[in-house]
């Protein structure tokens, strides 16, 4: 893209040059192209943007293999006549008269290179021929073809069978304990190093051990019974495959809880009370698994945390299931299974299952089939991190299984999970089709080619089979949680991490867009100093997006007693629908579950929603009481940045946020404004009137208090996230407009733009251009503590053109004791009284006449902070 921009500077260099693509350009005008849109939406977006200008040139890169064959045909319809098309080498013609030899040589080299691609390896018909040659070749495509067949087939078989709810387990009483189950198979060494610890910790809490003597040949049962004569046996003749071996232990269990744990795991000090413990906390727990660590200088291949990340978030490739670290803190995580090899389970509910699968031969996969099985029927999993167990890997399996053989049976033991467990038709045609994909692509890579191979040609079989079984007279299974939202939760998007003791207060859920710590916008300074205070008499859950899998922040956790984080990087590649694109930002399947287990498991009496989008997960808060905290009223914003630049996707969204947020209103329980004029607006636009409540900003008072040090003479301070458009367009209004009038002073510009400020800075570039590669002026990102920066300067500017809500910076700024100078947006919504408390000026000139007054009077700047502290003291 920039070698195109710079080619058409050359060409037309007398003319604007505006750039439409998915991505920002390093060019000052720019449209952004939202890919996801439909054509004829697009196209008039375009041609709104141009409704006024004759397009002299519409040029287009016609790079093969890129999806922008939509922008290309919008680039045409613009300008029929003036169309110019680049190749990838930049040549170039015009659809003229006159350039149809151009045209030609360019089809022309355009079919010679296709016809060089298709004829050299990777080619289409260079393969084809390949194949001919080699015939056993054509049995890979042919294998995957009939798989993903098959796996349609059977995805339309579970569509038409009628669903049935999940059954409840059985209802028997168990005496409170543990039953630690021990497959061993020739482990006599390996049970040795085990049990000493176990018998010591099942003493403490206890329980029985069972160890199941799986055909072994080394005296694994007379070894047992001279060293440990209170270990139960269950002895088999012939080995068994591992979901057998642990279905003969779990019969034999008499306790209420069953632990399945491999004779070459060794466990830790204090191993099965929090295993225990997590029962209590965590509603219905079918499984608590333990973090698996391994010796020193060993690649730490499983961790316990066993997640199915989304699709994007893994290669192609990758095997669909993999173990993800533990972030510090974390504790209680969802998990898709607990590991067979060091799990703790609920007796009543692994018995309600019927245990392990046996259809899973010899090992692997009956752990997460389990695991699935006990979700669908609203049984969590959850990591469980304080339990810890050092595996000193040496497989029993691999002593008699060659490590092709186990491979394939992993390949194929997965797609035996899909076709036997996945209910939903749609998900499961998906995920079908993922792991048929898969398999081909490593068939084709040879990574080994007959272990992907033998699993794609076997994998139509284990579909037609599980066919046939659903058509005998039974039903697919309504699982209680949507088998979307089960792997949402367990796709490593959620992080849960326990805080302060509960003390048996209310408990208030708050649920919010934005991690409220660290303060790097006034809504995270609101949320934050608010939860503080109604800590002391609340039990306070915290349920938050948050850009990537972080760390819980200690001063979160030392306020709330859990901090539930839930991933949402974000993307411009939203869909098109009725709703504003933010609030299909924040649709997040994760979030949904997170909410909802967070619900059941701490049974709030109020959720508190923070932020206009948030207002989609009202329902998934009942029964608990909700209130929707309107930061901005996201309406008048929007209506506000019209007025002051029309603009057609502002428009579009408008038209979408109107209604979500007026209907999102009657859908809470309470709404609360930043004002009393807020309130007035939600009202005017049909806010029930018994449910608008105005709970006004604030500032501590005690944190931000005056300094007694002058500050840096002519020093100018501006403080907004870059984030929020409104502040980026109020530097650009003040760059513009006011800076070039106060040069004569020379005076100093200090911006903290909050985090990601060049990200903001490209995301908006198409709304407004800002040039901070000014003298004098000094920009910083996030600061955590902006009060050296109070300190330090003389005059705090607001200059916003729009604003909702009200602005926390500016009692801040009060509070510190700063002169303010303001546009009359800046004080929105703040009961203020202009020229005593702050300077309010509705012009470039009179925003420069009044700094520069304040600067070459300090006294008249000392009044105005003495009245501002004042004020700030007693209203705010």
């Amino acid at each position: 893209m920039p070698t195109a921009i710079e080619h058409m500077l050359k060409i037309l260099p007398e003319l604007p040059l505006v750039v439409v693509s998915e991505f920002p350009p390093q060019h000052p005008r720019w449209i952004p192209f939202p890919m996801l849109r439909g054509l004829f939406e697009n196209l008039a977006m375009c041609r709104w943007h141009f409704r006024d200008k004759h397009v002299r040139v519409s040029a287009v890169i016609l790079q093969p293999g890129m999806p922008y064959w939509q922008m290309r045909i919008i680039g045409f319809l613009i300008a029929p006549w003036n169309f110019l098309a680049f190749n990838e080498n930049f040549g170039y013609f015009i659809l003229r008269p006159q350039s149809i030899g151009t045209v030609l040589r360019h089809f022309r080299w355009r079919a010679r290179n296709l016809f060089v691609s298709e004829l050299s390896p990777g080619g289409v018909t260079y393969t084809f021929l390949w194949r001919l040659r080699h015939p056993r070749a054509f049995l890979r495509p042919w294998n995957a073809l009939l798989a993903a067949l098959a796996g349609a087939t059977l995805s339309a078989v579970k569509a038409i069978l009628p669903a049935s709810p999940a059954s409840e387990a059985a209802g028997e009483t168990r005496p409170r304990g543990i039953s630690v189950v021990i497959p061993s198979r020739n482990g006599k060494d390996l049970l040795a190093r085990l049990l000493p610890e176990v018998v010591r910790q099942i003493e403490q809490v206890g329980g029985e051990i069972i160890v199941v003597d799986n055909g072994s040949g080394d005296r694994t049962a007379a070894f047992l019974r001279d060293a440990y004569p209170a270990v139960v046996i269950e002895h088999s003749q012939t080995p068994l495959s591992f979901a057998r071996a642990v279905n003969a232990g779990i019969c034999k269990a008499r306790y209420s809880h069953v632990c399945l744990l491999n004779n070459d795991m060794v466990i830790e000090e204090g191993f099965f009370e929090p295993l225990l413990a997590a029962f209590e906390k965590v509603p219905d727990l079918f499984c608590a698994t333990a973090q698996i660590f391994f010796p020193e200088g060993v690649r730490r291949e499983e961790t316990g945390k066993a997640v199915m990340p989304f699709p994007h978030w893994r290669h192609v490739t990758d095997f669909p299931i993999r173990c993800d670290p533990p972030y510090a803190g974390e504790d209680l995580s969802y998990v898709l299974y607990g590991s067979g090899g060091c799990s703790l389970y609920d007796a009543g509910k692994l018995h309600g299952l019927g245990g392990m699968d046996e259809i899973y031969d010899p090992a692997y996969v009956e752990d997460l089939d389990l695991g699935f099985r006990a979700w669908q029927r609203g049984w969590p999993s959850v990591f469980v991190a304080a339990a810890r167990v050092l595996h000193r890997h040496q497989t029993t399996t691999t002593k008699y299984y060659t490590a092709d053989f186990l491979r394939q049976v992993l390949e194929l033991n997965y797609l035996r999970f899909l076709a036997r467990a996945i209910s939903d038709p749609k998900l499961f045609r998906r995920l079908w089709r993922e792991a048929a994909w898969r398999l081909n692509l490593l068939s084709a890579k040879q990574i080994p080619d007959y272990v992907a191979s033998s699993a794609l040609l076997l994998s139509r079989r284990i579909a037609l089979r599980e066919m046939i079984r659903a058509a005998a007279p039974r039903r697919r299974l309504r699982p209680a949680i949507p088998e979307s939202e089960i792997l949402a939760l367990a796709s490593g998007a959620v992080i849960v991490a326990p805080g302060r003791a509960r003390r048996n207060r209310p408990v208030v859920l708050v649920a919010s867009s934005y991690i409220p710590f660290p303060l790097s916008h006034g809504g995270a300074v609101r949320m934050y100093n608010l939860m503080r205070r109604a800590a002391r008499d609340f039990d306070l859950v915290l349920v938050s997006c948050s850009p990537g899998p972080t760390d819980a922040p200690p001063e979160l956790l030392e306020i709330c007693c859990e901090v539930v984080l839930v991933k949402n990087p974000g993307t411009h590649l939203l869909p098109s629908t009725s709703r504003p694109e933010m609030v299909e930002e924040f649709d997040l399947p994760a979030f949904h579950g997170a909410l909802r287990q967070t619900v059941r498991k701490w049974k709030p009496a109020i959720a508190q929603l923070e932020f206009t989008q948030m207002a989609q997960y009202a329902r998934d808060c009942a029964p608990a009481k909700t209130i929707l905290v309107e930061h901005d009223v996201t309406l008048d914003l929007y209506q506000q940045l019209l007025e002051q630049n029309d603009d057609w996707e502002m428009r579009r969204q408008l038209r979408r946020w109107i209604p979500f947020e007026t209907a999102a209103w009657r859908q809470v329980d309470r709404v609360v404004a930043m004002s009393e004029p807020d309130r007035e607006l939600m009202q005017k636009h049909g806010a029930p009137a018994s449910s608008v409540v105005c709970l006004a900003n604030g500032v501590d008072v005690q944190r931000f208090q005056p300094v007694a040090h002058p500050p840096e003479p002519g020093r100018l301070l501006f403080i907004g996230s870059f984030r929020h458009l409104p502040n980026l367009l109020a530097v650009d209004y003040f760059l513009r407009e006011v800076w070039p009038q106060l040069q004569r002073l020379r005076p100093a510009l200090h911006i903290i733009a909050g985090a990601q400020r060049q990200y903001f800075i490209d995301h908006y570039l198409h709304r407004v251009q800002v040039n901070l590669d000014q003298p004098g002026i000094e920009v910083d990102d996030f600061v955590a503590d902006v009060r050296p920066a109070y300190e330090r300067a003389a005059i705090v500017l607001a200059p916003l053109v729009a604003s909702a809500g009200t602005n926390i910076k500016i009692m801040e700024a009060m509070a510190m004791g700063k002169a303010i100078v303001s546009t009359p947006a800046g004080i929105h919504g703040l009961d203020l009284h202009a020229g005593e408390d702050v300077i309010v000026t509705k012009t470039p000139e009179e925003m420069a006449r009044a700094i520069a007054e304040l600067i070459e009077h300090p006294e008249k700047r000392q009044c105005l902070e003495q009245a501002a502290r004042k004020t700030v003291e007693r209203d705010f």
